[in-house]
């Protein structure tokens, strides 16, 4: 009888989740049909007309519309997992890298293990997941604090594995930590539910499936997210995973040449440590742009004075003796308002580098990083 139970659970998934996906293919090609017809009218109309205001209503209800729908999506495509070998600190760096910082009073930590971890999982789906999870951290934050991301190799064994629900073995824990608003037990037992939102008060329209996926998701690459939150404390998410048997060959790292992207551009280069100037040379030069290299803030500022019609971009370290990052940044944009600037820096973006991102710093790029993620960063600003 139980197995006949469980055969019919799985049914009734198959079911919802097939009638999800045609729901949402079947609502978004509507709501195309609508934003081309209310994106007609709004060229035609005046915007000082009274009916100007309801078309852009109606496209931000659209919009708003898609995005619950590709959620639908998403919910009926979470069982379909595709495995490669992968490096879980590759992935969680390219999130990271690419949150949106600016105006929120939000210090990130980072903190990845020395070796790569690797495991057999669907890169986009693992993707999906470190973001759904970030995404609620910083939710919960509205106020600002702290966000912390840590990554480790773990062994876990005998009851902690039978406790977690996993076989003994050895995984990979993903950790993000908030200082935020936290959740209370009955909060904790609903927030894997599905279009269930904890009430973050700036955040009213945020109902989803984001920790529903995750939750999915990992399931499906045999692990588990382990939850702690306590109430104006915060809340800390362990994506669980198992690693590899071997960890010696990556299949999702691009290593050919053609992978890098090239550019032709000046580049002023500037840290307090000789090597990273070397090196920094190295890969600039080797990827077609012209170097200039500054080994404090005084010396920078007198070469972009001299060279500041040649120069497109200048990477700029974080910590340095006698001016900081800040200040530094700061002086240059006295000299061109407009100066692209890529920040340089450990795992960690503090309230200068938050300061620095408000005033128009175009992003950052944690150390170390790679040839191939470098160039992709460089392109991404000067375009």
């Amino acid at each position: 009888m139980e197995h006949i139970t469980t055969a019919t659970q799985f049914e009734k998934t198959d079911a919802v989740e097939a009638l999800a996906n045609g729901i949402a293919h079947d609502v978004n090609n509507l709501l195309t049909a609508i934003k081309g017809h209310a994106s007609l009218m709004l060229n035609n109309v005046n915007p000082t007309d009274p009916l100007y205001g309801h078309i852009i209503e109606i496209l931000s209800s659209v919009d708003k519309g898609s995005d619950l729908a590709t959620q639908l999506l998403g919910f009926a495509m979470a069982d379909e997992v595709y495995l490669t070998r992968m490096d879980v600190n590759r992935l969680v760096r390219s999130v990271v890298e690419t949150l949106n910082m600016k105006g929120l009073r939000i210090i990130l930590d980072v903190s990845l293990h020395a070796k790569p971890l690797i495991i057999k999982g669907d890169p986009e789906k693992i993707k999906q997941v470190v973001t759904a999870i970030v995404n609620n951290a910083l939710q919960a934050m509205p106020e600002g604090g702290k966000l912390s991301v840590r990554t480790e190799a773990a062994a876990i064994l005998n009851g902690t594995a039978d406790a977690f629900g996993l076989e003994s073995g050895f995984f990979c824990k993903i950790t993000i930590s908030d200082t935020g608003i936290g959740m209370d037990s009955a909060t904790l037992e609903k927030i894997f539910k599905a279009f269930y939102s904890h009430k973050h008060n700036q955040f009213p329209e945020k109902k989803g499936l984001g920790l529903t996926f995750a939750k999915k998701i990992v399931r499906h690459h045999k692990g588990v997210i382990d939850v702690w939150s306590s109430l104006n404390v915060g809340s800390s998410f362990s994506v669980i995973l198992p690693l590899a048997e071997d960890n010696h060959h990556i299949d999702d790292l691009p290593s050919a040449q053609e992978e890098l992207k090239l550019g032709h551009e000046c580049v002023l280069l500037v840290d307090d440590e000789q090597r990273i100037l070397n090196v920094g040379r190295t890969i600039c030069k080797a990827l077609g742009y012209t170097v200039f290299t500054a080994a404090s803030g005084k010396e920078a500022l007198k070469i972009y004075a001299e060279k500041k019609n040649d120069i497109n971009i200048v990477i700029l370290d974080m910590i340095m003796p006698g001016m900081d990052g800040l200040d530094v940044f700061m002086a240059l944009k006295k000299l061109n308002p407009d100066i692209k600037v890529l920040l340089s820096t450990g795992y960690a973006i503090d309230e200068n580098a938050q300061e620095m991102l408000r005033q128009g710093c175009k992003g950052y790029i944690l150390k170390p990083y790679s040839v191939v993620d470098f160039s992709h960063k460089l392109r991404d600003i000067l375009g």
